[in-house]
């Protein structure tokens, strides 16, 4: 399995997802989106699998 993360480095979401996994030993890649964004074929294929963009989106970050 791939775990990615797309987040920004301030966000204390990412920071809790990254310190999940790291505490498990599960590999992970993070994204930032403010540096790289997702392609559009990632964008779709997350969209999907999350049922939609309104599941996909943190809308309480500020950052």
């Amino acid at each position: 399995m791939n775990i990615q993360i797309f987040g920004t480095k301030k966000c204390n979401d990412t920071k809790k997802a990254e310190r999940f996994f790291k505490e498990r030993g599960i590999k992970f890649q993070f994204i930032d989106m403010k540096e790289k964004g997702m392609s559009k074929g990632e964008f779709t294929s997350v969209a999907q699998a999350n049922s939609g963009l309104e599941n996909m989106i943190n809308w309480e970050c500020k950052d």
